[in-house]
């Protein structure tokens, strides 16, 4: 689908994620001017925005669906290496030359972005420095998501890295405001899921079902999240 040029600044005004997003940190005038360099892409399911390797132009704010990024092994295995939901921003790549990307990013479910080019983004960092620093906690958040994934990859069991995800995945969907917290669709499939935490399919089904005949978590189908004992979560991830 082609991308579509947001020449009308109360797309801005009535943006979901207005407020939890990068462009909370601009006045009314300075999210105009924003707004004058953004164009909106969507994206379908399995449909990448930018592939390993490829020169990166542009920066995006996730307006709606999931992302994943992924880094590819010589052999040919993928290891996903984060999530991209509502409000997250995609920084391209800061501070290389040229700009590559060290992952792809691709879309899990339907995904609406709002996308910067790189050049008008950079000089509108350099103008207001209130976006600039936000830009700076958000880099700094992820830095932090990072490490404690490294701990969970490197340190934790096949038990506790299942929970953990299941944690992760609740306390994002809380952060969205999803009705109940704990009554959503699991935002993706469960060998997507044993990519991310390294584990093989069969060891994330079978903690899985340990964790749903203990009442821990509850499903509606395969996919549909119902209940959530986050306190025995937590304990059971390590935390």
């Amino acid at each position: 689908m082609p991308a579509h040029r947001l020449h009308e600044s109360l797309h801005c005004a009535q943006c979901a994620i207005r407020h939890s997003s990068l462009c909370s940190a601009l006045s009314s005038d300075e999210l105009n001017n924003l707004n004058a360099i953004a164009r909106r892409k969507v994206l379908t399911p399995g449909q990448p925005f930018l592939l390993e390797g490829d020169t990166s132009r542009d920066f995006a704010n996730v307006t709606s669906g999931v992302a994943k990024l992924v880094c590819g092994a010589e052999d040919g295995r993928n290891q996903i290496v984060g999530l991209l939901f509502a409000s997250d921003f995609i920084y391209g790549s800061l501070g290389t030359t040229p700009p590559t990307s060290p992952h792809s990013i691709e879309a899990v479910s339907d995904l609406e972005l709002c996308i910067f080019p790189r050049k008008p983004f950079e000089e509108l960092l350099h103008d207001y420095p209130s976006l600039e620093f936000k830009l700076l906690r958000l880099a700094l958040d992820e830095l932090e998501t990072a490490r404690e994934w490294m701990v969970l990859l490197g340190r934790k069991t096949a038990e506790e890295r299942v929970a953990s995800f299941f944690v992760y995945v609740t306390q994002k969907m809380k952060k969205l405001g999803c009705q109940g917290t704990t009554d959503f669709d699991l935002p993706i499939s469960r060998s997507d899921i044993a990519d991310y935490i390294g584990l093989t399919l069969e060891t994330v089904s079978r903690q899985t079902t340990r964790l749903k005949k203990d009442g821990v978590i509850t499903f509606e189908g395969t996919k549909r999240l119902t209940h959530v004992d986050e306190e025995e979560l937590k304990r059971r991830a390590g935390f």
